[in-house]
């Protein structure tokens, strides 16, 4: 009789280790919960500070949501009044957010490497002044010459979807997340006052102004720290 017990209780001894066994590399690998950031996104046209939060809901899968504040450009002269350049865009506002879900597809015995595919929603609300100063003459006469300003506020949302495939490297509680992939994007523009017209270089830096919808790329670079974490062997 106790020789039938103490093999009952090997067996489960083994099963258990087994399966245990098949399922450690996720365990170490896939984060329960997570705090990244994304300096990327610093060096952004419309630069954001931006964070995400990763969730475990089940053995392979992550619900990951991100949010970007814009950061404003503007900035004030010596007597305190908002100082607008030329050909720049100031007096930024508005706000970056993503929604996720990884399933995590591969990960190394020892958790230190994981790969996953994603898909990814979108949405980027931003609103900006432009100001261009020209020379004018009150009629034909040179000698009357002054300098008008124009100004006007553009509004731009950007909303659109993304199938990527990254991977997570976990240096113990520290994670860097790196991924890329293709998706689709449905951009609008709406100038108020558009008064005057843009002539832009062909080596000018900054977005095109045009509403359109179209296909592009996505790439992402975070460094996170994840909790609870289990220390790879």
């Amino acid at each position: 009789m106790y020789s039938t017990i103490s093999l009952f209780f090997a067996l489960l001894l083994i099963n258990t280790a087994a399966f245990a066994q098949s399922t450690d590399e996720y365990d170490l690998a896939v984060p329960r919960h997570a705090f990244k950031f994304s300096p990327g996104h610093l060096m952004n046209f419309h630069p954001t500070v931006q964070f995400a939060y990763e969730q475990r809901v089940a053995r392979r899968l992550t619900l990951q949501g991100e949010y970007g504040h814009v950061i404003n450009a503007q900035h004030n002269d010596e007597r305190g009044f908002a100082n607008y350049d030329d050909e720049w865009n100031s007096d930024r506002k508005g706000y970056k957010t993503k929604l996720e879900a990884h399933y995590y597809v591969y990960a190394t015995k020892n958790g230190r490497f994981a790969w996953y595919s994603a898909a990814e929603l979108y949405y980027n609300h931003i609103s900006y002044t432009k100001q261009r100063t020209t020379s004018e003459y009150y009629g034909e006469t040179p000698d009357t010459r002054y300098e008008k300003i124009h100004r006007q506020r553009v509004h731009y949302d950007e909303g659109g979807f993304n199938f990527k495939f990254g991977f997570v490297y976990t240096m113990g509680p520290v994670l860097l997340d790196i991924n890329a992939g293709l998706g689709h994007r449905f951009i609008q523009y709406n100038k108020i006052l558009p008064v005057f017209k843009e002539s832009r270089d062909w080596f000018e830096f900054g977005p095109r102004e045009e509403s359109r919808n179209q296909p592009g790329l996505a790439m992402g670079v975070r460094i996170g720290y994840r909790f609870p974490w289990r220390r790879a062997t």
